[in-house]
């Protein structure tokens, strides 16, 4: 800031002031951050002064009395590349800046990482941000979109804002600490390195399930997908319950604590129960409005093998879900709007009402009962850890799968502690919901996370009527009779009863769109095979550049050619994830290396060659799954064919 001898003058700065470029960049960026920082105008900046080399430093007063400075008084750049000694900053691709001062480490690190790279600046004192944007120019990197701040102690604002970066946070993030600022606030900076720790390994989680699982998800989707012509979609449920509450009813080891109160709320509140507990609810003469299933594994068709044919719960569930419970289920059925099911089904335009992914089955309880308007939300045996030695209420169908291994030697508590010392490698400590230390583990604690990002964004009151199980931030503690008391004093509005069966009229249209995939992916198929010799020819010439330049334009043709299938490449790499998070790995680590030239290019064409192969394997297993599932639709539902009519006439 100018000083002047007149006091309104001394907000007044000339057009070139490095802080207006800082704020005017803010302002586009973050106006939240830049209004925090334009309310502290009545308050002195930190002191600062020139080093013994030119760049400036900056000191402050701690709490008890001393004045430190946060930089070299001779040569803080110089200082802040030695802190930096160590740092493989050419492989990691997300940076966690913990004290900024006047982002000496910050602007050294943007210079050697990736144009693609995040930095994530973690900083309490905001007057220390706009000393340091009166300092030294930021503009250009703020203007990038690639530095975030993060100023209060706010989880759900750290995980919120970094969930659209979940593939950088799994391929490489790196925490990197100012050391002379962590000491002003120890504690935020404490808790801030616990959290980004639990954000990475919820990051890596979910990638590496999404890897995992996604080829399963393809075929079970694919295999389904007569069930999900068939079945009508969310839509006509939006807004049903507008107002009223709805109480979640999980399968934790505390359900068994209060189970019997939910009695009480037949009639009065939504109760949507997850697959694990339909079964007991019914013997207790609660039949659920809706159940909720989205596993693909076989043993989940044991939680519907010997449901009432009268039942009347409508089953809610992901088409990635075994079919076996499709066909066991003898109630109402509605399957989610799915993008992969909908890109098989590209000509009959379904648009089908989609959620939010959830992790689990009580995940997408949540987002049904939000889907229907309700307020409260109420949960009840959703302890996401193991209250009092159990992973699991007694009474479900996996006491079944363990009965016969019992004996007077072998109890079913013995089986439950059996199931939680297995996972011993991945056991964790958390505060339980009175802040007594339990134990969760890796999996647990993810869905954890899952739900904590959901209630920090949600309008809608959280009630944990639990009674048990790990605290979750965002939602209210108290007891189920408390809440059934306070929340489900009122019936239900009526609502009229609107399912309309399943219909398999379409299914004819269904087959029509599998045999046009089957088709665009054997065109893929072909363009692959014709890329792969043109590519091993550029990797084995590529120092002969008039050689490389023909063959890259025969490259572009067989591009252009693969572009017209886009949508169907997508399907197909559906069956690979794995191949497209190590091209995506690739590109980013080639990008950070800045390496040019003949390098980068043989780099480049076995990345390319990798990914062609891939391409094409895939290719042939997706046209295998759609003549299996399109054999199997025109038998069962007797879908015409019209080369055999043909044929016949």
């Amino acid at each position: 800031m100018i000083v002047s001898a007149d006091p309104s003058l001394r907000f007044v700065l000339p057009p070139e002031a490095v802080y207006l470029k800082n704020m005017a960049a803010l302002w586009a960026i973050d106006p939240k951050r830049a209004t925090l920082i334009e309310a502290l105008d009545d308050r002195d900046s930190h002191p600062c002064e020139s080093s013994k080399a030119g760049p400036p430093t900056v000191s402050v007063r701690t709490n008890d009395g001393r004045t430190i400075f946060l930089h070299s008084k001779y040569e803080p750049r110089r200082e802040a590349v030695k802190q930096l000694e160590g740092v493989a900053v050419e492989e990691r691709f997300v940076f966690f800046m913990l004290g900024f001062a006047l982002g000496y480490q910050l602007e050294i690190v943007a210079e050697r990482a990736s144009d693609e790279s995040l930095f994530c600046l973690i900083e309490p004192d905001l007057l220390m941000l706009r000393t340091a944007f009166e300092q030294r120019d930021f503009s250009t990197l703020i203007e990038s979109g690639r530095l975030l701040f993060f100023t209060t102690l706010d989880k759900a604002d750290l995980y919120v804002r970094l969930s659209e970066h979940n593939g950088l946070l799994s391929v490489g993030c790196e925490l990197i600490r100012h050391e002379s600022s962590l000491q002003l606030a120890p504690d935020f900076y404490r808790q801030m390195e616990i959290w980004i720790g639990e954000l990475r390994d919820y990051s890596r989680t979910g990638l590496n399930t999404l890897i995992i699982n996604g080829r399963k998800t393809a075929e079970n989707i694919t295999r389904n997908i007569g069930w999900y012509v068939a079945s009508p979609g969310l839509s006509r449920l939006a807004g049903r319950y507008k107002g009223q509450p709805a109480i979640i009813v999980s399968a934790g080891p505390s359900l068994r604590k209060n189970k019997h109160l939910l009695q009480d709320a037949v009639g009065r509140a939504v109760i949507v129960a997850v697959q694990t507990t339909l079964q007991p609810l019914l013997e207790m003469g609660i039949e659920p409005q809706f159940v909720t299933s989205l596993d693909y594994h076989e043993i989940c068709a044991r939680f519907f093998e010997t449901l009432p044919p009268s039942i009347r719960t409508e089953l809610i569930a992901e088409p990635k879900a075994t079919d076996r419970i499709f066909k066991l289920n003898p109630g109402p059925l509605t399957l989610l709007g799915n993008d992969f099911a909908e890109g098989l089904l590209r000509e009959m335009n379904l648009d089908k009402a989609k959620l939010p992914a959830g992790a689990t089955v009580a995940h997408l309880a949540y987002y049904i009962a939000e889907h229907l308007g309700c307020d409260p939300i109420i949960f009840v045996g959703q302890d996401l850890g193991f209250s009092e030695g159990l992973c699991y209420t007694p009474g479900t169908s996996y006491e079944d799968v363990w009965r016969p291994e019992l004996s007077e030697f072998c109890t079913m508590e013995m089986k439950q502690w059996e199931q939680i010392v297995r996972d011993r490698p991945i056991l964790r400590q958390i505060p339980d919901h009175e802040g007594r230390p339990m134990y969760t583990e890796e999996r647990l604690f993810t869905y954890l996370q899952q739900f904590e990002r959901d209630f920090g964004r949600t309008k809608t009151r959280i009630i944990d009527a639990t009674e048990g199980g790990a605290m979750k931030r965002g939602a209210t503690n108290m007891t189920l009779a408390a809440a059934i008391e306070k929340f489900c004093a009122h019936p239900l509005a009526e609502v009229m009863e609107d399912h309309p069966g399943l219909s398999w009229k379409p299914i004819a249209a269904c087959v029509e769109s599998l045999k046009n995939r089957r088709h665009e992916a054997s065109q893929i198929e072909e363009i692959a095979a014709r890329t792969l010799p043109i590519l091993e020819d550029i990797r084995d010439h590529v120092e002969d550049q008039k050689r490389v330049n023909k063959a890259i334009a025969r490259v572009d043709v067989l591009r252009g050619r693969m572009d017209q299938f886009g949508s169907c490449y997508d399907l197909i790499m559906q069956l690979t994830q794995c191949t497209e998070l190590q091209r995506f790995e690739q590109d980013r680590k080639i990008a950070a290396s800045k390496i040019a030239g003949v390098d980068r290019q043989r780099r480049q064409v076995e990345r390319d060659l990798d990914n062609v192969r891939s391409v094409r394997s895939a290719a042939v297993e997706f046209q295998t799954l759609m003549t299996e599932v399109i054999d199997r639709l025109t038998v069962e539902h007797g879908v015409p064919n019209p080369a055999v009519q043909k044929e016949a006439a």
